[in-house]
């Protein structure tokens, strides 16, 4: 009579029929009065004793049987369960006072000498902990929670050497311990340090780059470079003979107390006084000696704040001449003031006359056409000549925007078009009427501002 095998889970896995074998598994199953089966029952046993030793995982498995893979190239020497979709290496444990030989990834390794646990990433072992080695005490970070004086309760951080709490890292407000810990009255927000390990006070050792303090005092108690102070009282040299500096007082800082004019003075006749800039040496003779006015000579002149601020001399106080080789500007026109009869935009087209020097060029084609209003020039003639409303600077060479009437193209000469606007010439103009030429194409016929160059005839 046939019977049924099944499963531990209840499941049924075969019917074994009378006389027969099954293969379903890597076991032989063998049916009643089927001759020979004391061998296939015999090779079942050892099967099960090696627990399937092969190179080759053993055919048809059943999911939780091992198999001792005694040779695959991957993982060979190590014992494997059946997951139902293949088989899993089960890690190898091993404690010893020595490091293990022909280890697998994932082998585990308690390390009896310094009574840690040890994991095999491929190529070494990799401690897992805990952190201190045997015979170095409590040692590590630990997790752990402190209530303070307000039944609060806070997760914090405590680092311990040989058992001795060193330092704490909070992330709350500052807090009082109840109970009081040693070391820590206070506990601040961060990493506050214990204040009697090795008997003195904690530091944190290094370079930092800030700090609330100096010398114990306030950061805010001293003098900045970068702000203007008016808090924290003067810093200063009481008396007005100065500051010097050197064995002679070679260099000396002092004020004239009838002049209130400050003064550096080179003790040393008709010396120069010396300043290095990364090693390049700026030259420049006292800015007064004995009352009279001396030059100043530097290497360059470097501009410190933004692009376009700054000024050398000014409208009323202004320098008499300039010598150099050559110079340079990021405006492109050259430009001189004039007289108007009214107020002009830059980009208006102007001719000489009306009731000032010059008047917008109110007709077409005129050839008395003198130039346009320039917008931002970049050498300015005359520039003491009134202001920008009375006498406008005139663009009289370079580039420069024009208020241009109707299309054209890059190259087409521009003439006026009267009202104080250019347009494209015809083939009927003269050199004379001709008041510049288009730098880029304009395909509006709108009037519009655009960029030509300009030059006077």
């Amino acid at each position: 009579m046939a019977y049924t095998i099944t499963l531990t889970n209840g499941t049924t896995f075969a019917t074994v029929a009378d006389g027969t074998i099954n293969t379903d598994s890597s076991m032989t199953l063998v049916g009643k009065n089927y001759a020979g089966y004391g061998e296939f029952l015999n090779e079942n046993v050892i099967h099960l004793l090696e627990s399937g030793s092969n190179s080759t995982a053993p055919s048809s498995p059943l999911r939780g049987q091992l198999w001792y893979d005694s040779g695959s190239a991957s993982q060979p020497n190590s014992l494997k369960v059946y997951t139902g979709t293949k088989f899993q290496r089960l890690a190898a444990i091993t404690a010893s006072t020595t490091t293990p030989s022909t280890n697998q990834q994932g082998d585990l390794w308690w390390d009896t000498t310094n009574d840690q646990l040890k994991a095999y990433d491929g190529s070494s072992f990799v401690t897992i902990g805990p952190a201190a080695a045997s015979g170095l005490g409590n040692t590590g970070a630990v997790p752990t929670s402190i209530v303070d004086t307000l039944g609060n309760t806070h997760v914090v951080i405590q680092n311990i050497v040989n058992g001795e709490v060193v330092s704490i890292v909070n992330k709350d407000a500052q807090f009082t311990p109840n109970p009081s810990i040693t070391g820590f009255s206070t506990v601040r927000p961060g990493v506050t340090l214990a204040t009697t390990i090795g008997g003195e006070t904690q530091l944190f050792q290094g370079t930092a780059t800030n700090s609330q303090q100096l010398g114990g005092a306030n950061a805010s108690s001293y003098l900045s470079s970068i702000a203007n102070d008016t808090t924290t009282g003067t810093l200063g040299i009481l008396n007005d003979s100065g500051l010097s500096v050197g064995v002679d007082s070679d260099l000396q800082l002092s004020v004239q107390t009838s002049t209130s004019i400050a003064n550096v003075y080179n003790q040393t006749a008709n010396a120069n006084i010396n300043i290095q800039v990364n090693k390049s040496t700026v030259k420049t003779t006292a800015i007064a000696v004995d009352g009279t006015t001396a030059t100043i000579g530097v290497l360059g002149i470097t501009n410190l704040g933004a692009n376009a601020t700054g000024n050398i001399g000014s409208s009323s106080t202004y320098f008499n001449r300039v010598f150099a080789t050559s110079t340079s500007a990021l405006y492109s026109d050259v430009a001189e003031r004039y007289a108007a009869d009214a107020e002009y935009t830059p980009g208006t087209v102007v001719e000489l006359g009306g009731s000032a020097e010059i008047t917008a060029c109110l007709t077409e084609n005129s050839e008395n056409v003198f130039g346009v209003i320039s917008t931002d020039p970049a050498y300015l003639l005359n520039a003491g000549a009134g202001n920008d409303a009375t006498h406008p600077p005139v663009a009289l060479a370079g580039r420069v925007p024009v208020n241009v009437l109707g299309a054209g193209k890059a190259g087409d000469r521009l003439v006026s078009a009267g009202n104080g606007v250019a347009k494209v010439a015809d083939d009927t103009i003269t050199p004379f009427m001709v008041v510049g030429r288009l730098l880029q194409d304009k395909n509006s016929t709108e009037l519009e501002i655009v960029e030509a160059v300009v030059t006077i005839r």
